[in-house]
C-alpha cells in the first residue's frame, strides 16, 4: 500500500493533476482498511488523493467503466481519457513508478493469480517476467483431473493457450486453469439467434451486440464500425446471456482482427502510391532538367554564330574546331623536330 501511494504521488506531480481516486471493490475491507492507513501516513503530501469504493459488479475495473462509475463523466466513443483531462492507470504500475524512481528497481516482475478448478494450490504469485507457465503451474502443486483448458486472463475475457510453455509478459495477470466446465460451454450448440435483445440489456458499452454479431457474420467491416465496433471492450457478458450460446466475442475478435489487417493493407497501398508518385516526379523532373539544359546549349550556340555574323551547322562548327585544334597541336610540335634535325 505504501508503493501505491507513493507512486500515486510521483505520478499526479508528473502529470500536474489537481486530485486523484482510488478505486477499490467494496468486497475487499482489507484492501481498503490497509489504503486508508497508507494514505493517513503520508499526512499532508496525500492532500487530494481519497479512497472510493465501487460496486462488485463485472466488468466494473474496466477504465472507461471505472471512470464513469468514479467521477460520473464518460469517455468519448473512440476516445481515451486524456481528452476529458482524465488518466486512468492500475495499482500495478504505481507501485512500479514508485520502485523505478525511488529504488531503480526496473520492471522485471508482476504478481499473477493461479487459480481454477484444475490447480491443486490456487494462490497469488510474483512471477518474473518470462516464466513459463509451466513452472507457476509447479509452485502451486501441479494440475489435477479437472485440469481441461490453460486460460490467460478470466473467464470471460481470457484467451485460451496452446500449452504452459508460453511465457509470462508484463499484461498476464491471471493462470486459470479450467476444469470440465469450459468442455461443457464448448459442447453446446450453436443456434440461430432469436433476437431477444438480452445482450444488448447487459453491455456495459451500450452497444448494440446483436447488430455487431450480424455485420460482423457477413463480413461487412463498415458496417461494423458504424455501431462502434472499437467501442467493445470484449468483456464477454454478451455471450454469456446470449440462449442461443451464440460465441459473440469471437465474431467481434475476428471483426476487429480483419478490420487492422485491412488497414495495414491500405498503408502499404498508400505508401506504395506515394513512391510511385515520386518516382515518376522525379523521371519528369529529370527530363525537364536535361530539356531545359539542351535549350541553354542551343541559346549560347545561337549567339555565338549571331556574334561571327554567320550560321552555321552545328556537327559541321564542332567538326572544324576539332580540325583546328588538331593542327595548332601539330603546329607545336614541328618547332621541336626542326631543332632535332639542325643538331
Amino acid at each position: 500500500a505504501p508503493a501505491i501511494i507513493g507512486g500515486l504521488l510521483i505520478i499526479r506531480r508528473t502529470l500536474q493533476a489537481k486530485a486523484a481516486i482510488i478505486g477499490i471493490e467494496d468486497n475487499k475491507p482489507e484492501a481498503i482498511a490497509a489504503m486508508s492507513q497508507a494514505l493517513a501516513a503520508f499526512g499532508a503530501q496525500a492532500e487530494g488523493i481519497q479512497i472510493q469504493r465501487t460496486p462488485t459488479i463485472y466488468p466494473t475495473g474496466g477504465e472507461k467503466q471505472l471512470i464513469r462509475i468514479l467521477t460520473g463523466r464518460e469517455v468519448p466513443s473512440h476516445g481515451i481519457p486524456a481528452e476529458i483531462r482524465m488518466v486512468c492507470h492500475n495499482v500495478g504500475t504505481a507501485a512500479a513508478v514508485y520502485d523505478a524512481v525511488t529504488a531503480g528497481k526496473p520492471l522485471i516482475s508482476r504478481y499473477v493469480t493461479v487459480t481454477g478448478e484444475g490447480v491443486r494450490q490456487p494462490r497469488v504469485l510474483e512471477a518474473l517476467i518470462g516464466t513459463p507457465v509451466s513452472e507457476l503451474i509447479e509452485q502451486c502443486g501441479g494440475y489435477t483431473r479437472q485440469a481441461r483448458r490453460l486460460i490467460l486472463g478470466g473467464p470471460l475475457m481470457g484467451f485460451a493457450l496452446p500449452s504452459d510453455d508460453v511465457p509470462i509478459v508484463k499484461g498476464s495477470n491471471c493462470i486459470l486453469v479450467a476444469g470440465e466446465w469450459v468442455t461443457a460451454d464448448a459442447a453446446r450448440p450453436v443456434m440461430p439467434c432469436i433476437r431477444c435483445g438480452a445482450c444488448a440489456e447487459v453491455c456495459p458499452a451500450n452497444l448494440l451486440p446483436q447488430q455487431l454479431y450480424w455485420a460482423a457474420r457477413a463480413k461487412n467491416f463498415d458496417r461494423v464500425q458504424d455501431y462502434h465496433l472499437f467501442d467493445c471492450i470484449e468483456c464477454g457478458c454478451c455471450a454469456v446471456v446470449c440462449p442461443s450460446h451464440i460465441p459473440l466475442v469471437q465474431y467481434y475478435r475476428f471483426a476487429k482482427t480483419e478490420i487492422w489487417a485491412q488497414e495495414r493493407e491500405r498503408h502499404k497501398a498508400e505508401l506504395a502510391r506515394q513512391r510511385h508518385e515520386f518516382h515518376l516526379a522525379r523521371l519528369e523532373r529529370e527530363k525537364e532538367e536535361r530539356a531545359a539544359k539542351m535549350r541553354k546549349k542551343k541559346e549560347a550556340l545561337h549567339h555565338h554564330h549571331e556574334e561571327g555574323g554567320a550560321e552555321t551547322d552545328p556537327k559541321k562548327a564542332a567538326i572544324e574546331a576539332a580540325v583546328a585544334r588538331a593542327a595548332a597541336r601539330k603546329a607545336a610540335a614541328t618547332p621541336a623536330q626542326d631543332e632535332n634535325v639542325q643538331a
